[in-house]
């Protein structure tokens, strides 16, 4: 089964893998992942902020509260003056048995807001879930999709984090460093095409043939 502390893990390293610069940040009672990302989007500078902590009960309150604190952490952060030119986008994520009011409250469409947004994720590994609202809306259609495609990125269903913690043990267990682009684990970037491995010896550049050895008892040739 999937821990709370694996699936943070897994959102870590797709952070860091995605550009994002990561820290660790006490807000509130929880630890949190907290990664910084700034994109270019429609001549407007998107800065994301990807934050996700562990909490053993997951409720509305608990989560709001949460994504409050986060926010206030995200808005010291921001690069360029909120309003036309820049936008501030929050994305925070408590893990940890979602209940009823709180898988609702991460679920619900967001509210339209000046230079920002603010996305609540609410994740359940042990009954395998992930709640947000990844809908669309009908101004800013290019910027919303950019949201969800960095929140389902970052916050992807338990199963397919099962699945990447797996391969990642799979990797550590021969030995062999993580493989980027085609080829990696459910849910990674491509990044370019598949690496091409050295051909061997005989498959070389031509240049000068390694000498001939006649069996024993033979003269060499040439002679």
């Amino acid at each position: 089964m999937l821990t709370p502390e694996q699936y943070l893990q897994v959102v870590a390293e797709r952070v860091v893998r995605s550009g994002g610069r990561l820290n660790t940040v006490q807000i509130g009672p929880v630890t949190a992942a907290v990664g910084l990302f700034t994109e270019s989007i429609m001549l407007s500078t998107m800065n994301y902020c990807v934050v996700a902590g562990a909490y053993p009960e997951v409720d509305a309150a608990t989560l709001h509260q949460f994504t409050g604190m986060a926010t206030q952490h995200a808005r010291a952060n921001v690069q360029g003056t909120i309003g036309w030119t820049a936008a501030s986008v929050v994305i925070c994520g408590l893990v940890g048995r979602v209940h009823p009011d709180a898988a609702q409250l991460a679920s619900a469409k967001t509210s339209n807001q000046f230079g920002g947004e603010t996305r609540m994720v609410a994740v359940d590994p042990y009954a395998g879930a992930t709640y947000a609202f990844t809908g669309g809306k009908l101004w800013g259609a290019a910027m919303h999709g950019a949201i969800n495609a960095k929140l389902t990125f970052c916050f992807p269903q338990p199963a397919e984090a099962f699945q990447q913690v797996q391969w990642q043990a799979q990797q550590a267990a021969y030995q062999q460093p993580p493989q980027s682009g085609p080829g990696g684990f459910p849910g990674q970037i491509p990044q370019g095409p598949m690496p091409q491995t050295a051909p061997p010896p005989a498959a070389g550049p031509a240049g000068p043939q390694p000498p001939h050895y006649p069996p024993p008892g033979q003269p060499p040739y040439g002679r």
